[in-house]
């Protein structure tokens, strides 16, 4: 089954739960508001990349992306047209990575991640998914991502962009990317197809 994300803000994240779970403890951050506090504790966000605890993704378009890991599922096919590539980004891992939409950290509830996805029903009763786990062994990952456009567009409900993410294992790291560096970054693929149409 396709696993298509519904972003209803601006960016995606990459998370392992226990690992985030850690980190917070050991922070004694107590409050559930994780975005507001890792904007207004950039030496905090800093460490989080540096030790791979959180990655963040943005800003893209709040849209529906097809979401693929490399190695799990069978990469994006002719139909699609790459339009960017970036890494490499640390990430520490303890069982399984969670790619969620980053709206979820605007109030973070542990509880929806239970099963291997975070879902909701919008008021006129449509299933979306906010969120995909992955079973990914332990250790220390070098994350790129690649985005994707259909090459071929196709009526809703069917995405029409896409983020195949790529994990390699690492002993250790060695240093960090900031992916919030805009003048070197830019995530935004939807964005990026129209303006090769204008």
């Amino acid at each position: 089954m396709d696993k298509i994300l519904d972003v209803s803000d601006y960016g995606i994240c990459l998370f392992s739960l226990p690992v985030i779970d850690e980190f917070l403890k050991k922070e004694k951050v107590r409050s559930k508001k994780l975005l507001a506090n890792f904007q207004k504790n950039h030496d905090r966000y800093l460490r989080m990349l540096e030790s791979g605890i959180w990655l963040p993704f943005l800003p893209i378009d709040s849209i529906d992306y097809l979401i693929k890991m490399e190695g799990q599922e069978p990469i994006f096919g002719d139909e699609w047209k790459q339009k960017m590539e970036h890494g490499q980004f640390n990430l520490t891992v303890k069982d399984s990575v969670w790619i969620t939409s980053i709206s979820y950290f605007n109030i973070f509830d542990r509880s929806d991640y239970v099963g291997d996805k975070v879902s909701y029903r919008t008021l006129d009763g449509v299933l979306c998914h906010a969120g995909f786990r992955y079973d990914v062994p332990s250790g220390k990952y070098l994350v790129s991502i690649k985005g994707y456009a259909r090459k071929q567009k196709l009526d809703y409900p069917n995405p029409n962009y896409g983020f195949l993410f790529s994990l390699v294992k690492v002993n250790e790291f060695n240093g960090f990317n900031d992916p919030r560096e805009d003048e070197i970054y830019n995530f935004n693929v939807s964005s990026m197809d129209r303006k090769s149409l204008t």
